[in-house]
């Protein structure tokens, strides 16, 4: 380690005496020894003085006329630009309770009288070098502060990439499962309209060669009304998941603020992740109140069920092919209250309370990149402005809570619209 001198050369002292030849005296101690050197013989002129020149260090004769050394450095304490200079008691009285009170009123030290060239240096010379860590220290501070801003600066420029990235991971698989998904809708509708066209040419042929009978025509219309019945449901199923979807993606990439129905935030989610769990014994069951109003952010909303969904099948049913996980929403003691369960195989209690933390996983290597729940934790707690916390259950599994007040989820003009239930 590099040590740096502390250098006092040049250091401006003020004495402050009503004696001359005491002032001529720590003249020449101290300018021997290269200090600047100002004189005040008395209170009122030291005050002065000391707050147009600012010295590093002062000593004051205790004994003056009109303002004493005590009230004088009393004084100087309360002005802000030089009540952290030094002040050093210079006194040929030695009665304890002038000691006292001169530390009481912020006197760094004393040099009794007569004084010692010695003494007097080596007082000096200690608190100015004490005076001059002190000034290096608050500037290390402050470098140190600016440091820590930048840093917090490029910490909270990363968590952002990270959180975006997330939310296009996301995004970007239920992109593959979404059109995986509609494929079936789309292939038995295109299915059903195909026949619907080979049968009418089939019809169009007979009426033309005048075979057509009663009974075929019959059994065209049946036929043709069948694959219309399953054309136009398949084709709802898939508009169904394409609006669901489109809100989902469309919320998560919304950043602001917007007043929206939760319940049917929730149950878009609950549409758009259908694809991941469709060849699966797993279930979502959905318990929301389908009016619950509320301002506030549908794409943090969003991110959260979905990373929370995804984090009850990587880690609640890692080995287990058969289970329920259970979103339960209301409105209780003036707070949202959002339950996430599963039945899963639970948490082991020493880890709930690391489970937050950021790159904690259980799947360090595989699937889990550590991030989700930590994400979670910071749009709940930080956009928010909520709580969340988790428990095992007894029968099996665990549940999230998250408890929202419901002062940070309503404009004004809401407030009679909300009703708690």
């Amino acid at each position: 380690m590099v040590r740096t001198s502390i250098s006092i050369e040049s250091s401006r002292i003020l004495v402050v005496d009503d004696t001359p030849a005491n002032l001529d005296l720590f003249s020449q101690i101290l300018e021997s020894e290269g200090y600047q050197v100002s004189f005040a013989t008395n209170g009122k002129d030291a005050l002065k003085l000391a707050s147009l020149d600012k010295p590093d260090l002062i000593l004051l004769d205790i004994m003056m006329p009109e303002i004493d050394g005590i009230e004088t450095c009393r004084q100087m304490k309360q002005l802000r630009d030089i009540r952290e200079v030094p002040v050093i008691f210079i006194t040929a009285k030695t009665d304890r309770k002038d000691v006292v009170d001169g530390f009481a009123v912020g006197a760094v030290d004393f040099i009794t009288k007569p004084v010692q060239h010695e003494e007097v240096c080596a007082r000096v010379r200690c608190h100015l070098q004490i005076q001059a860590l002190i000034k290096l220290r608050d500037e290390l501070i402050r470098m140190l502060c600016k440091h820590n801003e930048r840093i917090e600066a490029l910490v909270e420029e990363q968590n952002k990439k990270i959180l975006q990235t997330e939310k296009l991971a996301a995004i970007g698989e239920m992109v593959g499962e979404f059109t995986h998904e509609i494929n079936t809708p789309v292939g038995i509708a295109i299915t059903a309209l195909s026949y619907m066209a080979e049968q009418t040419e089939l019809i169009t042929k007979s009426f033309n060669d005048n075979t057509l009978n009663r009974e075929d025509f019959s059994t065209f219309l049946s036929a043709n009304k069948d694959s219309v019945d399953i054309a136009n449901n398949n084709l709802k199923r898939m508009l169904s998941l394409i609006q669901s979807f489109k809100r989902v993606t469309i919320n998560q990439c919304n950043d602001e603020r917007a007043l929206f129905n939760f319940g049917e935030c929730l149950s878009d989610i609950v549409m758009s992740m259908q694809p991941k769990i469709k060849h699966t014994k797993h279930k979502i069951v959905l318990d929301c109140d389908n009016e619950m109003l509320i301002f506030s952010y549908p794409g943090v909303f969003a991110q959260i069920f979905i990373n929370m969904i995804n984090n009850s099948l990587l880690h609640g049913f890692d080995d287990i092919e058969e289970g329920d996980i259970r979103l339960t929403a209301r409105f209780e003691d003036n707070a949202l209250i959002v339950l996430i369960s599963d039945d899963g195989k639970g948490i082991q209690d020493s880890l709930l309370d690391k489970i937050f933390d950021k790159f904690y996983t259980s799947k360090r290597g595989e699937e889990g990149s550590g991030l989700g729940l930590h994400i979670v934790k910071g749009l709940v707690k930080d956009t928010l402005g909520g709580s969340i916390v988790c428990r095992n259950v007894l029968q099996g599994g665990c549940e999230f809570k998250i408890d929202i007040p419901l002062d940070n989820l309503i404009e004004s003009h809401l407030e009679q619209k909300l009703e708690v239930r």
